[in-house]
């Protein structure tokens, strides 16, 4: 989906995330990452597994609060909805687009995109 037509303004931040789900060989795993970016509705990941496009995957996304030490855990469930090859020819990675299909996440940043055309 191209940037003209997401309903949320992504935001570019490296949070921890894991992810829990079944790959492409139909093999469960769960893998720790950083997000590419963000938005309520969705995030970019470049993960080490191949998954379909239509995958559900369990997701927890750990996030600083201003006045909190420890990070806080914000669950999720999502779908991929791009799956595409990532980095040279021969190394296992793959940049997914996630849609989250369950709570959605907390952003702090304006999400009126409608000067964006969407």
């Amino acid at each position: 989906m191209g940037a003209q037509h997401r309903r949320q303004h992504r935001i570019a931040v490296a949070l921890e995330v894991w992810i829990r789900g079944v790959d492409r060989a139909g093999i469960s795993f769960e893998e720790a990452i950083h997000s590419d970016n963000i938005s309520r509705g969705g995030c970019s990941l470049d993960v080490s597994r191949e998954l379909d496009v239509g995958a559900e995957l369990d997701i927890e996304i750990l996030r600083r609060v201003p006045g909190r030490g420890d990070p806080v855990s914000f669950l999720t469930r999502g779908v991929v909805v791009r799956s595409a090859p990532a980095g040279p020819a021969g190394e296992d990675r793959y940049l997914i687009g996630i849609q989250f299909t369950g709570p959605h996440f907390p952003t702090y940043a304006s999400e009126d995109t409608a000067s964006e055309g969407s």
